[in-house]
């Protein structure tokens, strides 16, 4: 072998190396996000499943609807990331008492203005909806 094709060999290899150097980068970099996005998904799949929030009262007085939700999950929920539905059409919602999370074994009454006959539908932080209807 002469020298052009001995450097041209490490010419050629050394390119090759820093292709390989660069292309594992990116694929290590894209690994971890996958990973990361996988691990938060399964986490939201577990608090959606162990999620266990029970409508106990509806009751309509002259132009609001008061809705009583208990906790009975190991979660922490914040309901302020809830969304109401009243008759299918999202509405905003007052928290009574004004809590920003809603710990385990305690209850919050939501409070809508709206009139009954209603379906109320509460959709929790995780997904999860919890129906109510008011006659």
């Amino acid at each position: 072998m002469g020298f052009s094709s001995t450097a041209g060999l490490i010419i050629i290899l050394s390119t090759v190396l820093v292709c390989s150097i660069y292309i594992y980068s990116s694929v290590d970099l894209n690994t971890v996000k996958i990973n990361n996005a996988y691990s938060e998904y399964i986490n939201h799949l577990n608090n959606k499943a162990n999620e266990k929030l029970t409508i106990v009262s509806a009751v309509n007085s002259s132009d609001t609807i008061n809705i009583t939700l208990l906790n009975n999950g190991s979660l922490t929920h914040e309901p302020h990331k809830w969304t109401v539905m009243y008759n299918g059409t999202p509405k905003n919602f007052e928290v009574n008492p004004d809590v920003t999370y809603l710990t385990p074994l305690n209850n919050i009454t939501i409070i809508i203005n709206a009139t009954a006959p209603a379906r109320i539908c509460v959709v929790s932080e995780y997904g999860n909806k919890y129906y109510c209807n008011l006659n």
